[in-house]
């Protein structure tokens, strides 16, 4: 290779690279794109949110990157941004976090929880010592519909999600109620607590103000 050719490859590799840095198409680099219509045909909906929401990427080098509009697909297991009736299904090799913003509240979705680990859970509470996971899945059924003595089939998303506790290395699957958190950690004293401010942990904010407790005994 003569050294013109040298100098314009070099030139090339550095533009590419210097794009890249900037994270101007970052969000669409190894992501696959969709269409908004693919579930036109399909009752119910494999989505988390009901609406498309605000949020921010943020990449493996904990970059951000704000979007208008992205939502949890819990059938691909997969975050997705919307533009126009564009819909690109990301890449989570590149994201390990993702805020979103409804309703006034801030969720947040991690992946890599273990290192290999690139399953997306919404971190419900995180710290130090453990970590409240939530896992919603999506699972597309075909259901027997009867109509006028015939009968046929369509498809239809059942969703579920699931819950799990990430603690001493280890991640736990567990019931999101009451009795299973407290026997899970084996504090008995949690049950006055519960008692007394009148918590569920199947709400949010009761299940950060138990574990925020649960940890300021261990401190002591």
């Amino acid at each position: 290779m003569n050294k013109k050719k040298c100098v314009l490859l070099a030139c090339f590799l550095l533009s590419n690279l210097f794009a890249f840095s900037q994270g101007a198409t970052l969000y669409n680099s190894n992501n696959e794109v969709l269409t908004e219509k693919r579930y036109n045909n399909t009752q119910g909906t494999p989505y988390f949110y009901k609406d498309w929401s605000k949020g921010t990427l943020y990449d493996i080098k904990d970059q951000p990157l704000a979007h208008t509009h992205i939502n949890f697909n819990g059938e691909s297991g997969l975050l997705e941004i919307k533009e126009g009736e564009k819909v690109i299904q990301l890449n989570q090799n590149l994201y390990n976090r993702i805020e979103i913003t409804t309703e006034g509240q801030k969720h947040v979705f991690i992946n890599r929880v273990t290192p290999l680990d690139l399953t997306y859970y919404r971190a419900i509470y995180q710290s130090e010592v453990m970590q409240f996971l939530e896992k919603f899945e999506s699972e597309l059924k075909e259901e027997e519909v009867a109509t006028y003595g015939a009968s046929k089939f369509r498809s239809k998303f059942v969703n579920r999600t699931k819950s799990f506790l990430f603690k001493d290395g280890k991640l736990n699957e567990i019931n999101r109620n009451n009795k299973k958190v407290v026997e899970f950690l084996q504090s008995p004293k949690l049950n006055s607590y519960l008692k007394k401010n009148k918590l569920n942990v199947k709400e949010d904010a009761d299940l950060i103000k138990l574990l925020a407790y649960y940890e300021s005994g261990l401190k002591k």
